[in-house]
């Protein structure tokens, strides 16, 4: 692990929006990350809702291996 984002707020809609922009700004070089992968899943309704299981990554995202 080379880092970790932790967001909150006052509220889930604050924390989300924090979270968004953090993740504009992360920045790390020169490797691959998983940053585009958690932008998606911010972007997420189901997410944004709150209305996610266990299998939310298998049912909302093809996984590459």
């Amino acid at each position: 692990m080379i880092g970790k984002l932790i967001c909150h707020g006052r509220d889930r809609k604050e924390a989300v929006g924090i979270c968004k922009r953090a993740l504009d700004e992360f920045t790390i070089e020169p490797i691959k990350t998983t940053i585009p992968f958690h932008k998606k899943v911010m972007n997420n309704t189901a997410f944004l809702r709150g209305k996610y299981t266990t299998d939310f990554v298998d049912k909302m995202f093809e996984i590459k291996e």
